[in-house]
């Protein structure tokens, strides 16, 4: 397996190329670079046929958040609003000079994410068609005004797959705003699927740090079907 780096200012970009030729490529937001951890939890699941780019380093909340907000989580929260120009950097800068590395273009893109990753990426399905399937694991759908969005506005294009989890005990949390992840993650997999993608919406054990990387791989494996379920 060969592995190759770039830098975006703060950010890293590792492309971990598994398979020779054309094949899917998976594009995984992350908080720390964890390929290699992806990669073992794909043995887990018996997931492969596919090559993978990790981004890591970002600046989390203002970065990945679609519009500024109030504090939620705590005073350091920081949601500044600033993912059309995450999304810029990565569809004008970081995807193109990526691609250049490999012998032949994708097959498809999938975008996948955890946490205000997870949030970004759905988000990112309402701005470009760049990519065809996404995933949210363990995604931020609490985030203020994020459902209502949702249902006001047209996907960039018609997506080949979705995939949203959440943990189990992620709605137990003691901040009110949090608990609400639950049903607004189902309630966002049930208005992609009313809008013909398809979707699935799995519930995992655990808490919203429980194996992030098991989480993200599963979504993978079921995005890679050639038909969904």
């Amino acid at each position: 397996m060969e592995i190759k780096e770039l830098t975006f200012g703060h950010r890293r970009v590792c492309l971990y190329q598994l398979v020779e030729g054309t094949a899917p490529l998976v594009y995984s937001i992350d908080y720390h670079e964890n390929g290699q951890l992806l990669l073992e939890a794909c043995k887990q699941v018996d997931c492969h046929g596919f090559n993978l780019v990790t981004i890591s380093g970002l600046h989390w909340n203002q970065e990945l958040s679609p519009w500024a907000v109030e504090t939620v989580v705590s005073r350091d929260d920081r949601f500044t609003g600033c993912a059309p120009d995450m999304l810029a950097l990565l569809t004008g800068e970081i995807v193109p000079q990526v691609e250049r590395l490999l012998d032949t273009p994708p097959a498809w893109r999938l975008l996948a994410g955890y946490s205000m990753a997870g949030l970004f990426t759905v988000w990112t399905a309402f701005q470009t068609d760049l990519f065809s399937r996404i995933l949210s694991a363990s995604g931020s759908m609490w985030y203020p005004g994020w459902l209502e969005y949702a249902r006001e506005h047209e996907l960039a294009a018609p997506l080949q797959g979705a995939y949203l989890s959440v943990g189990e005990l992620e709605s137990t949390s003691r901040n009110a705003v949090l608990q609400t992840v639950g049903q607004r993650t189902q309630a966002m997999a049930a208005l992609l699927t009313e809008r013909g993608i398809p979707t699935k919406f799995e519930l995992n054990p655990g808490n919203h740090f429980k194996n992030p990387p098991l989480r993200v791989v599963k979504g993978i494996k079921w995005l890679l079907q050639p038909e969904k379920e």
